[in-house]
């Protein structure tokens, strides 16, 4: 006999009404009466064969009610039930039933391989006559009554055993909470082999309901299921979360009785379901957790509320937690942990797998089952899912979450279904891939294409950008009705339709431009894009560039550069430009004129400080306003700020509303384990590089009257972009800047500028120092030849003085190299030089290099010192050079020795050229994006690194007579400190 348990349940179905129908196949219906002599009977022979508790028997086979019954039967026996699918591969059926070590296997599908091995056909079974009722068996809610065989990460099946008790709570739960009776009638719409189909099954039988098994041609038609729906009066259906959106679209039947949908297995994007005759429930639930977890019901008008898997069921307790299991922030990211009893028993053979994903939490006192889904908790207190930690996707160094790309997708009012998924090539990971349903199957893809990419632009930034974009009728789903990424993957790797060559001589007037276009082609993986269309807006992007620029100087014959990508980004611009240069004598490097850069040096229109500034304000500032917050100095400045001062902060972050901004400071606050105190926090959306930021009148005004004091740390870091692309939002942000510290209250402005304004200008000085207060302007011929990054940060720093001089207070900051933290060892993705010690050490070899200084310090001492300085009022009007004193500043040569000491390692010192030449043409380097910085011709046949030999020894008496008080001292790149820092670069 059993003790409260699914079972009991069934049978108080069969006593209530035995003659009610319990399963309609087709034209086949079966009463509950019958299904019991069919369970009955298959449980007997079982018994009989000694069968009984703690013994796995594998059921292959589909969909029906023979299955039905012998789950049932298997169960009544004592035994535990293996659903396998039929449809699986002979060898994964072979794998999961090897695993049971079964004294039976039972077969409820027609055709199944002979190679199975002793199968036996539920039909046989329920062919002989036999005592319909088994002996009475014991079993208890411990017991096993399921094992599932999920695949997991690795493709592997691996079984997990659910327990009686388990199931039977979220049985009972469900049908109280959504009226589950004798009245209703629900689907069996999944496949076999996933756990739904156990919530499909005992949901119906023990509450007295009729099982419609759906048929086979309708389960991923939307109309057709609702047709199916309505022809069989259902009242409860699941549909996979994949065909919701189709579901919620398509023409509602007026003879529907469907009280509610339940959807499982995918994050539910947000939808429309105002018009819906029934209600929408979302699920969300690992196996390990017993089917279901947690549950929503979707709210009519919520389609532009954030999404959420909702609120936990029946007993089961949901934490977010961080990888040591303690609670992260309301609002952060963490790891979805569950407790409760509906945990699964464990893994089937694996206590070690066990152990590692079912922990027990000293703190909580509970046993937690670590699902690996990563979720926040909403300020409603429900619960969103975010993605899962073996999804995210890297993209040029930045984490991605598909599903925040598939749900911006989906808000294009023409995509009816999206899903996001990384190159298969994981040698080019590097692009993502989207796969569009269209909502009118009759629109052009490329005016869909373009449509979505501009939306994207708005909503996202361009990492998180897909490079390609496909079209297709539906996306391809599998047995359990999920979404099949695999399978999208695979089409990652197939090449699209070739359009036919007379098109490509209609679309491109020359050679020149059909040898462009034809490299486009095989670096962006299509072929939507016009002679007129922007490379970055086609899904170009700076990893690209390099390889891009590389192969057209190939395939032209004619010599391209970096820059030109940017400066000449179409097809047809581009091979304008080549065509000219082929018949003009065109200077090697890419210098902006000088006059260029000093026209730019402009305040904007109507500056004037007409209020008092009282420099006191420094040792006590009430409220700041720091740019730049989610860079690299920027996060960690604002973390000293936050320690150091009682202010509250400001922060302008570039994004479409406050959540999204948030958003994007927390998870740069956890990439750089900074803790932040988000009350005395407030963030703001805002563009710099419009007036006003773009932000709201009043909200700007305010801002402008209670700020004390501005640090401006904003700025566009690339090493290979010209100073034309980099102009709006450094110069022009610095404008804004300036104006918003000039405008209400005067503000102080400290500026964090570079150490290399000074550039390479050594080669026209004649000089080999510069001190603090040296002007900037001697530099100016190298300046102009150098990268863009270091001209627009030359002109911004000029702007300021321009500024200081008509009355602002300020003080700058030259900032050297930020190599790393010197507690954590880690770095910002984009730098240069991380890059350059990884290829460094990968090739065993070094460049020779001549007293090449990069500034070398840490961003934590950094942060230190603006926060301590910038609180001196007699710091005001000072320029301070923030790199290593002159006697500490080490030389490429010289940071190597260290390393190669740390790692066992001794590099060879090779020639520049010779260098260079091992890493060039090889994509795969980490350098190779930034080959422009080490090849092309930048002034008298040197590259921009060569021109750095003998870099200027910057002075910084100035920065250590104001540190001094504060007892803050320059760090050292000691044994340890290295160590931390060669992990993070994932060198031994």
């Amino acid at each position: 006999m059993s003790r409260n348990l699914v079972l009991d349940e069934f049978e108080q179905s069969l006593r209530r009404d035995p003659d009610h129908a319990a399963v309609v196949d087709r034209d086949r219906v079966v009463s509950y009466r019958e299904l019991a002599e069919s369970a009955g009977r298959i449980a007997a022979w079982l018994s009989c064969r000694g069968v009984g508790r703690g013994d796995l028997i594998p059921l292959v086979g589909e969909r029906s009610v023979d299955l039905i019954a012998a789950t049932v039967g298997v169960s009544q026996c004592g035994a535990a039930y293996v659903p396998v699918d039929a449809a699986y591969p002979a060898e994964r059926r072979e794998s999961m039933i090897a695993q049971c070590r079964p004294k039976a296997v039972l077969s409820a599908a027609c055709g199944v391989d002979d190679n199975i091995g002793a199968a036996v056909d539920v039909r046989t079974i329920l062919a002989e006559a036999r005592d319909p009722r088994p002996g009475p068996v014991e079993i208890g809610g411990g017991d096993s009554v399921y094992v599932i065989f999920t695949s997991g990460t690795t493709g592997v099946p691996k079984g997990v055993v659910v327990e009686h008790r388990a199931l039977a709570r979220l049985i009972e739960w469900h049908n109280r909470r959504f009226a589950m009776g004798p009245d209703c009638r629900s689907t069996l719409m999944v496949g076999v082999g996933f756990d739904v189909s156990q919530w499909e099954i005992w949901s119906a039988l023990t509450s007295g309901a009729t099982i419609h098994v759906v048929d086979e041609e309708v389960r991923a038609e939307p109309a057709a299921l609702l047709d199916f729906y309505a022809e069989h009066g259902l009242t409860h259906a699941y549909a996979p979360t994949a065909l919701v959106h189709g579901l919620a679209d398509a023409p509602q039947p007026s003879s529907l009785r469907l009280r509610y949908l339940f959807c499982a297995g995918e994050k539910l994007h947000p939808l429309a379901t105002a018009h819906l005759p029934y209600k929408l429930v979302d699920y969300y639930g690992p196996t390990e957790a017993t089917i279901y977890a947690t549950y929503r019901v979707v709210p009519p008008h919520s389609e532009h509320e954030p999404s959420s898997i909702g609120v936990p069921v029946a007993d089961t307790e949901a934490f977010v937690l961080d990888d040591v299991l303690d609670d992260v922030p309301p609002g952060d990211v963490g790891e979805l942990c569950l407790a409760g009893a509906g945990l699964a028993r464990g893994y089937l053979g694996s206590p070690r797998l066990t152990a590692r994903r079912f922990v027990h939490s000293r703190r909580l006192g509970r046993r937690l089952y670590r699902t690996g889904d990563l979720a926040r908790r909403l300020p409603d207190g429900t619960l969103q899912f975010v993605g899962r930690r073996d999804e995210q996707i890297k993209i040029r160094g930045y984490r991605v979450e598909p599903g925040d790309v598939e749900a911006a997708l989906l808000k294009h009012p023409g995509v009816r279904a999206a899903a996001v998924v990384a190159e298969a090539d994981e040698e080019a990971a590097q692009r993502l891939f989207a796969f569009l349903v269209p909502g009118d199957p009759a629109e052009a893809e490329d005016r869909l294409v373009a449509d979505v990419r501009a939306g994207l632009r708005r909503e996202l930034p361009d990492f998180m950008r897909p490079a390609v974009y496909r079209l297709l009728t539906e996306l391809p789903t599998a047995a359990s009705g999920k979404t099949d990424y695999p399978a999208l993957r695979q089409l990652t790797t197939t090449e699209e339709p070739s359009e036919e060559d007379e098109e490509d001589e209609d679309r491109f007037d020359n050679d020149v431009e059909r040898g462009i276009a034809s490299v486009w082609c095989e670096v962006l993986g299509h072929r939507h894009f016009s002679a007129d269309d922007d490379f970055a807006e086609v899904g170009g992007n700076s990893m690209l560039v390099a390889s891009t620029v590389e192969q057209i100087s190939a395939r032209t014959g004619m010599k391209t550069r970096i820059r030109d990508l940017y400066e000449f980004p179409s097809v047809r611009a581009l091979a304008t430009e080549l065509r000219k240069r082929a018949t003009q004598d065109v200077p090697g490097g890419d210098g902006e004129p000088v006059h260029e850069l000093q026209r730019d040096i402009q305040l904007p229109p109507g500056f004037a400080v007409t209020g008092n500034f009282d420099p006191d304000v420094l040792t006590r500032p009430r409220h700041i306003l720091l740019t730049g917050a989610t860079g690299f100095v920027g996060i960690h400045l604002l973390a000293e700020l936050l320690a150091t001062t009682r202010a509250h902060l400001h922060l302008p972050v570039r994004g479409s509303d406050a959540a999204h901004v948030t958003d994007r400071l927390r998870r740069v606050a956890r990439r750089y384990q900074v803790d932040l105190d988000l009350d005395r926090i407030s963030v703001h959306p805002a563009d710099l590089a419009e007036p006003r930021w773009g932000v709201a009148d009043e909200d700007y005004r305010r801002l402008t009257e209670q700020v004390d004091v501005v640090y401006h740390s904003a700025s566009a870091v690339n090493f290979i972009q010209p100073y034309s692309y980099l102009k709006r939002d450094n110069v022009d942000g610095l404008r804004q800047v300036v104006a918003f510290a000039a405008e209400g209250r005067t503000k102080a402005l400290i500026l964090l500028s570079t150490i290399s304004v000074f550039s390479w200008g050594h080669l026209f000085t004649g000089k080999t120092r510069m001190r603090e207060d040296d002007d900037i302007d001697q530099n100016l011929p190298a300046v102009s030849t150098d990268l863009g990054y270091v001209r627009s940060k030359w002109v911004m720093e000029k702007i300021a003085d321009l500024a200081a001089e008509r009355g602002l207070p300020l003080m700058t900051f030259r900032l050297g190299y930020a190599t790393c933290h010197s507690r954590t060892g880690l770095s910002a993705d984009y730098q240069w030089w991380g890059r350059l010690v990884q290829t460094c050490t990968a090739l065993n070899a070094i460049p020779d290099l001549r007293e090449l200084r990069e500034g070398l310090t840490t961003v934590d001492y950094m942060a230190q010192a603006i926060a301590a300085v910038s609180r001196r009022p007699q710091a005001l009007g000072r320029r301070f050079n923030l790199v290593p004193s002159p006697e500490q500043a080490m030389t490429l040569k010289e940071f190597f020795h260290l390393v190669g000491r740390q790692i066992g390692q001794d590099f060879a010192v090779l020639p520049y050229r010779q260098w260079v030449s091992l890493w060039e043409h090889d994509p795969t380097a980490p350098l190779y994006p930034l080959r422009g910085m080490f090849t092309d011709d930048m002034h008298e046949g040197q590259s921009t690194i060569e021109l750095y030999q003998n870099t200027y020894r910057w002075e910084t008496d100035d920065l250590r007579h104001h540190l001094a008080p504060s007892g803050i001292r320059e760090p050292e790149f000691t044994p340890d400190l290295l160590t931390r820092y060669l992990d993070r670069l994932h060198i031994d």
